[in-house]
């Protein structure tokens, strides 16, 4: 694969929020770095802070301390959010075109070269949907992927995706998998996604970062080697039953069982995923 180029550096970040008198410290000394072209998953305890690094990362938050450095060239750095919510964030008086579109018509991007925009935009990553639609008639997963496709028509850096298939029924999520790990491949957008289901962040990423209860902090970094393209059928794999159990440890030893404000000590150790055999748990949630 040759040598990773870094895209994304987070130095030391802290992040706390205030609710009436008390101060809620919610990041603490946060250290990670991402490459150019990486499909990062982010995984960790509900409430713990997965959003709220995003949001910093994307600049949507300010840090208290620390910094986050993208290094997207003299341009500057173009970042896409798909959000949780994200039938909230599309625009039910507007059609699937124009949805999608909207970011370069805030952007005073003729009619004309929009419209040439989406086309090739659907083109590229096989995607068929009825564009005169409104959301409130799409199905979960079109709504979905109308957001995702809204997020990519600016060509982004980088792009940021905040559990985009919670939502959505188990048969969608499965179909979604393969068509957003396709559309990473094509576009070669380095990616940072949060996830709350083990399965999910260890299929689509190329590292998955474990975050510790609040403050979060990083307990550790796992590196799935399962190569690329991948299938579903991996998930029935030994290799992805090794994957799993130890992701299960490292969430139940560094992220599970810790009371509340009072963190794991910090650890970055990198692994890899090899041939072992052996079976896993069941549905683990953070």
């Amino acid at each position: 694969m040759g040598r990773k180029i870094e895209h994304v550096r987070i130095h030391e970040l802290s992040k706390s929020f205030r609710t009436g008198t008390e101060s809620v410290e919610v990041l603490r000394q946060v250290n990670l770095t991402v490459a150019r072209g990486e499909f990062l998953t982010l995984f960790g305890p509900n409430g713990c802070g997965k959003t709220t690094l995003v949001n910093v990362v994307a600049g949507l938050e300010k840090p208290d301390a620390g910094t986050v450095t993208i290094d997207s060239g003299k341009d500057g750095a173009e970042i896409s959010y798909v959000f949780q919510s994200y039938r909230e964030t599309l625009m039910p008086w507007l059609d699937v075109a124009r949805n999608i579109t909207f970011p370069l018509r805030v952007r005073g991007v003729p009619r004309k070269g929009r419209r040439r925009k989406l086309d090739s935009l659907l083109e590229r990553f096989e995607v068929s949907l009825d564009l005169k639609a409104r959301p409130y008639n799409l199905s979960g997963g079109q709504a979905q992927m109308v957001s995702l496709l809204r997020g990519l028509i600016t060509d982004p850096h980088l792009l940021v995706l905040d559990e985009p298939f919670s939502a959505l029924d188990y048969q969608t999520v499965l179909s979604l998998y393969d068509q957003i790990l396709d559309i990473w491949r094509r576009t070669g957008v380095t990616t940072i996604f949060i996830s709350h289901n083990i399965d999910e962040a260890l299929y689509l990423g190329d590292r998955t970062v474990f975050l510790t209860r609040r403050p979060a902090q990083i307990a550790e970094i796992l590196t799935n080697d399962l190569p690329r393209p991948r299938s579903l059928a991996m998930m029935g794999t030994p290799e992805f039953a090794a994957l799993k159990r130890r992701a299960l440890e490292i969430f139940t030893q560094e992220c599970g069982n810790s009371d509340e404000g009072e963190p794991p000590g910090r650890v970055t150790t990198h692994l890899v995923a090899t041939g072992a055999g052996g079976g896993a748990g069941g549905e683990c949630l953070g």
